[in-house]
């Protein structure tokens, strides 16, 4: 019995030593304090209920840029403590958008003690002690790592509402997005406000929401040059689409050049010369001509 006693505790201790010396991979950490700037960890990640509860429990050293980040999914309150963990820790309590909402320096190794954050948090990072006072890692600091963004989940990710109802469903971003719609082929680019820069093309003038107008004989503004539908605005009149318009009627039917031209007759044998004024200088008449009669016999 005695050496089957000695064999079990010689196993513990097998297995309390090689708690002691594993580590797992470590991933980037930045804290981005107020006087300091961004100052960088290394920290191993403890998700599961298992690596929670271990923690750095039985470490007897970390490298001074080490760390570990606990990852609490749903946020919630949190209570640490530093049973079977050898090394004083600084402790940070971090909220579901990076900020640090409790701090505790020099936690007591091997104590019992509970810590308790009232505030809900997403993580809690713990580092040697000491570099929360060498760095002037404060509350209000930033705290960037991948569990911050993306979420780990969606159940407390901030979703934008329906404009006038800001607890109604959520609306995602594209055409319906909060505040107008988005641009094509970029539904998470900027608002694009419906108008002349509306989605699909310009809207109708005095209708900016009306349905699109495409550019051409029915752009905004007026119709466009023959052949350059995307071209300048050209009013109606002489100068319009198609042709000059009766005198008086800018928005009549276009009227050809030639006799009936805008001004006066033209030469003729000329109709797009020179207008010709009526007077001692107006176009003269043709000439009939003869034509013999010739009696019946």
């Amino acid at each position: 019995m005695r050496k089957l006693s000695s064999t079990i505790l010689a196993t513990l201790l097998l297995f309390a030593c090689s708690q002691e010396t594993v580590q797992r991979p470590t991933t980037p950490l930045f804290v981005d304090t107020s006087s300091s700037g961004e100052v960088r960890f290394n920290v191993e990640v403890a998700k599961t209920p298992l690596e929670l509860q271990q923690g750095l429990m039985h470490r007897t050293e970390m490298a001074s840029n080490n760390g570990m980040i606990f990852v609490f999914d749903p946020v919630r309150p949190v209570q640490m403590w530093m049973k079977n963990t050898k090394l004083s820790l600084d402790m940070l309590f971090v909220a579901a958008n990076g900020k640090i909402v409790m701090i505790k320096e020099k936690a007591t190794p091997m104590s019992e003690t509970r810590i308790t954050c009232k505030e809900p948090v997403r993580a809690v990072v713990e580092l040697n002690a000491g570099q929360v006072k060498r760095h002037n890692i404060k509350v209000g600091d930033t705290v960037r790592h991948s569990v911050f963004d993306p979420y780990t989940t969606t159940s407390d990710r901030p979703m934008p509402k329906a404009i006038g109802n800001p607890n109604g469903p959520v609306i995602p971003k594209g055409p319906n997005a909060i505040g107008g719609p988005r641009p094509i082929g970029n539904p998470n680019g900027p608002v694009i406000p419906k108008g002349p820069n509306a989605i699909g093309g310009p809207r109708p003038i005095g209708n900016p929401n009306g349905p699109v107008i495409p550019k051409g004989p029915n752009a905004i503004g007026g119709p466009r040059p023959i052949g350059d539908p995307n071209g300048p605005v050209i009013p109606k009149g002489p100068n319009a689409v198609g042709g000059p318009r009766p005198i008086g009627n800018p928005d009549g039917p276009v009227i050809p050049k030639g006799p009936n031209a805008i001004g006066g007759p033209k030469p003729f044998g000329d109709p797009n010369g020179p207008v010709i004024p009526k007077g001692p200088n107006a176009v003269a008449p043709q000439p009939q001509p003869i034509v013999p009669v010739v009696p019946p016999m």
